[in-house]
């Protein structure tokens, strides 16, 4: 029912300074539906082992979505409702930062800082007995989307797009999902002391017909409306021919980090493989259109003309009352 796909380049700006690629990424799907997974790792000085952090969120957020549909799987349908999927993906974004944090001081434990990297934090002031300095090593962003036929929902810290495409083939933005504190470069992310109240979610219970994430290598080399436009193409390509659009995909994610941001960048997606074709230029939304201009001044003139009556009854019942 479902189909996925992913794609991942290492940017021109970290190929020239000899850098590895800083993203991470994950798909899988199954029958039921599917996971798709983007992390980037912020690739500077102080987060000198980013690359290692991205690959974690990546493995610890695969792990946990998988347990949580299990738990999810046990509860009554009418449990998905805004109060308890609120909650419960709280919860889940809390499960993911603990066991990542986890995971990096295990692998910090694990591999000895390097001479070089000694130097590193001499240079950025980054004690290593803290405990908070050896995560921040690690920092990266994160955005996982999962989808089912009665369910979907995506969670995200730091920068990076999510998009979904609805039941009429309109992809578009989740608003619960934008930070206007994430503008010239700031990002969140799992290495924040406050993370938990940098993360975002979004979740809906009516069938979609597919959901995409992708790290800021990708998004910054796009206007956003040109970004989600890409979408219903990309659409029709996955569904109708998914091993031959992800070849290609990874050719043009090559070409526009090389033209546009020079960022790794990486991108995955779940896709309804049974849906009918965007016709391009053509989708329809779920959200009622506007009304007709005539209908719209129309409305404007009844509106005008209920206010004025209104004015008329106050004026009139003014008058009654000083005559009294």
């Amino acid at each position: 029912m479902y189909t996925g796909f992913k794609a991942i380049v290492q940017g021109e700006m970290h190929k020239e300074k000899k850098l590895p690629c800083q993203d991470a990424v994950s798909c899988r799907v199954s029958n039921k539906g599917g996971i798709a997974i983007v992390a980037d790792g912020h690739g500077s000085e102080k987060h000198f082992r980013s690359d290692v952090g991205s690959r974690t969120a990546v493995e610890v957020t695969d792990a946990a979505i998988i347990q949580f549909l299990k738990l999810l799987s046990k509860e009554k349908e009418s449990y998905y409702d805004t109060y308890h999927m609120d909650e419960q993906l709280k919860q889940l974004e809390g499960y993911i930062i603990t066991h990542w944090r986890q995971a990096v001081l295990l692998h910090f434990d694990s591999h000895p800082l390097t001479d070089a990297e000694k130097t590193i934090c001499a240079g950025e002031d980054l004690d290593p007995s803290v405990e908070n300095n050896r995560v921040r090593m690690y920092g990266t962003t994160l955005i996982a989307a999962m989808i089912q036929k009665t369910i979907w929902f995506v969670i995200q810290i730091g920068d990076g797009k999510c998009a979904v495409i609805d039941a009429g083939g309109v992809p578009q933005f989740p608003p619960s999902l934008e930070d206007e504190r994430l503008t010239g470069g700031k990002t969140s992310s799992l290495c924040d002391t406050d993370a938990m109240g940098n993360f975002r979610h979004a979740f809906g219970h009516k069938s979609i017909r597919g959901v995409t994430v992708a790290t800021d290598g990708v998004t910054d080399s796009f206007i956003p409306e040109n970004y989600l436009d890409l979408h219903k193409r990309l659409y029709n390509d996955v569904t109708s021919n998914p091993k031959n659009a992800e070849k290609e995909l990874q050719k043009s994610i090559a070409v526009w980090s090389s033209k546009g941001s020079r960022d790794d960048a990486s991108m995955a997606g779940l896709f309804l493989k049974d849906g009918k074709p965007i016709v391009l230029g053509e989708s329809k939304s779920e959200t009622p259109p506007p009304p007709a201009p005539g209908l719209q001044k129309r409305h404007i003139a009844l509106a005008l003309g209920l206010a004025v009556l209104a004015a008329i009854i106050v004026v009139l019942l003014i008058k009654v009352i000083v005559k009294r």
